[in-house]
């Protein structure tokens, strides 16, 4: 897994998606109920079935609060 810091103004669900670099999602997830303020989230890097992502660059977008943020995740083991 990965950590992720985020700052929320409100309590909100965070969504997130991992995709591989030609926009296959291999996972899709809601947290729900995160608290306002600084939140440290633990990212699976996992596919829907559980397997660990292989090495590589994949697109993480997080969906929370009303906004989009697409960050790029280097998996490497």
């Amino acid at each position: 897994s990965t950590n992720l810091q985020l700052t929320l103004s409100t309590a909100s669900d965070v969504h997130y998606r991992i995709f591989t670099l030609s926009f296959r999602k291999v996972q899709d997830q809601t947290i729900p109920n995160v608290p306002a303020g600084l939140n440290n989230l633990k990212i699976p890097l996992m596919d829907h079935s559980g397997t660990p992502l292989a090495n590589g660059l994949y697109y993480l977008v997080i969906n929370y609060d009303g906004k989009r943020v697409v960050l790029k995740l280097l998996v490497m083991r």
